[in-house]
């Protein structure tokens, strides 16, 4: 497994699938042998810019099949990806660019006038755009460019250790870091996938995640197993809803607040969803009175991965057996964890010095496997400071119960001190999600002068479920104690998401520490 790299992986796929279809999008259907010659010809017009081994490839572009072959025909070819997300600023696009130290930014007509920008403040050597109509005055269209090269065998010489890409994070604080991975440690948490999520052979996987995001890593795998990627670009509850019929599709990755959307638009009747055997669901929390209510409407389906860029996807998985379980046996406290280890990685919960805490105290996730990334880019400190002593530090505080389910207490960093306690947001959160009428939470700390800083909890209601803000008070802190119980409670229409589909803590404390110089008090 662990001596291939991603180009000799897609070779494969393509002898052993040929003519079974490999990509759908609208109208447009994409069979094995055409992909891996799209994957061929465009890796041959990149290295054709003069790039060398190692360089990296920036791309900018919609969910779309020319995503798929700039992405694996770069790798094919021994370069290295950079993805960036669409959703993300102009500054933080440069940011990446730049620090990546990318020679190509490869855009589509779409993202022309944000690649201008880009380029107007860097100077990239190479525009490559992937539309004829939409090529930038000093760019080149890459669908003329790959008519020079033949799409035959005879791929570049890779190693597995080799640079896979640089996966940029949120960036939620400061800028964002750089993660690098190599072919192997990639290839790794693909296989990974696999095993823990029992990917079937023709399995037809929904894409409305980014595919420069998690949603990108479901492609190879589904592919290993002779599978259709189904792109949709983009989230629409109705548009996924008629391709799940109209594709059979079985398999697809959600975010919390997109699988509440597709609930809530799924009529009673009329539309056949049958062909769908497995949700996958993570990036943030999701209620359980809303999961049960997933798994009444649409059986026991689910999984949940929980991972993070430096590991991609999964540092532990809740299988859908784990779901099935909970829902059979009543108890339902399972539902609220993110699962158990996956078997590649090797999971503690830790202080500050690595040592382990006592079994059920809270601590940080500390995970090494074949799958962790080799460094962040440019970031020596940063590097030394979360890869110690082998183990990847996540920042990530949790507990583990007797049965080995791992349950997300906070982020290391993202903890509240009022009256001298500390306060773990993700405590209070869990607690508010068990209430029937909460679809959405999340909790911060704002300036208090009596407490310094006072747990306030921001919540998205059903409305149909009447419920007031003292009411959830007094929820949690019957759940929890009057030290966790929130302040106060706001409901809005809706809290605000970064780019990548998690709650957008700091665009939210924003509204309460205004102009403060920090976010504490």
């Amino acid at each position: 497994m662990l001596h291939h790299t991603i180009g000799s992986l897609v070779e494969r796929c393509a002898l052993m699938y040929g003519p079974e279809t490999a990509v759908v999008h609208g109208s447009q259907r994409i069979t094995y042998h055409e992909q891996i010659s799209r994957i061929r010809r465009s890796g041959r017009a990149l290295l054709g810019l003069d790039l060398l081994p190692g360089d990296r490839v920036a791309i900018l572009m919609a969910d779309r099949p020319e995503l798929l072959d700039v992405y694996y025909g770069a790798l094919w070819a021994g370069l290295a990806v950079v993805p960036l997300n669409a959703k993300l600023g102009v500054a933080d696009h440069t940011y990446i660019v730049q620090d990546s130290g990318a020679r190509v930014l490869v855009h589509d007509a779409e993202h022309a006038d944000r690649t201008t920008e880009i380029q107007a403040e860097l100077g990239i050597e190479s525009l490559v755009c992937v539309d004829d109509d939409a090529v930038l005055p000093d760019g080149v269209s890459l669908p003329r460019l790959r008519l020079e090269y033949p799409d035959g065998p005879g791929m570049p010489v890779v190693s597995p250790y080799d640079m896979f890409g640089i996966y940029y994070t949120g960036g939620t604080t400061g800028r964002p870091k750089g993660v690098v991975h190599s072919h192997r440690s990639f290839i790794a948490a693909l296989f990974s996938e696999m095993l823990e999520l029992g990917l079937g052979e023709r399995d037809v996987f929904a894409h409305v995640a980014p595919l420069t995001h998690a949603g990108g890593a479901f492609v190879l795998p589904v592919w290993l197993r002779g599978g259709t990627n189904v792109i949709l670009g983009g989230f629409d509850p109705e548009h996924l809803l008629d391709s799940i019929e109209r594709n059979r599709v079985s398999a697809t990755l959600l975010v919390p607040t997109m699988l509440y959307v597709l609930l809530d638009s799924v009529p009673s009747n009329g539309v056949d969803l049958s062909s769908l055997a497995t949700v996958v669901y993570g990036a943030s929390p999701i209620g359980q009175q809303r999961l049960m209510q997933a798994i009444d409407r649409l059986g026991p389906i689910f999984a949940q991965l929980y991972g993070q860029t430096e590991a991609p996807n999964q540092l532990t998985v809740l299988r859908k057996s784990d779901h099935a379980a909970a829902v059979a046996s009543g108890d339902l406290e399972p539902l609220t964890s993110c699962g158990r280890p996956v078997a590649i990685a090797d999971l503690r919960i830790v202080s500050d010095d690595l040592a382990e805490v006592q079994a059920g105290e809270p601590g940080e996730i500390a995970a090494r496997g074949p799958h962790v990334m080799s460094r962040y880019w440019n970031r020596p400190d940063e590097t030394a400071e979360t890869l110690r002593d082998g183990w990847l530090c996540t920042g990530d505080i949790a507990r583990v119960d007797e049965r080995g389910f791992v349950y997300i207490v906070d982020r290391k960093k993202d903890m509240i001190i009022s009256g001298g306690f500390n306060v773990y947001p993700k405590e209070v959160e869990a607690a508010l999600f068990a209430h029937p009428a909460v679809r959405d939470a999340c909790v911060i700390g704002v300036p208090d002068e009596k407490w310094g800083e006072a747990v306030k909890a921001v919540v998205v209601t059903d409305p149909d479920v009447p419920v007031r803000p003292d009411e959830l008070i007094s929820w949690v802190k019957e759940r929890k104690g009057g030290v966790l119980a929130p302040k106060t409670v706001d409901r809005v229409a809706a809290i605000p998401l970064t780019a990548v589909g998690k709650h957008d803590k700091p665009a939210l404390r924003s509204t309460y520490w205004g102009a403060r110089d920090r976010a504490v008090n």
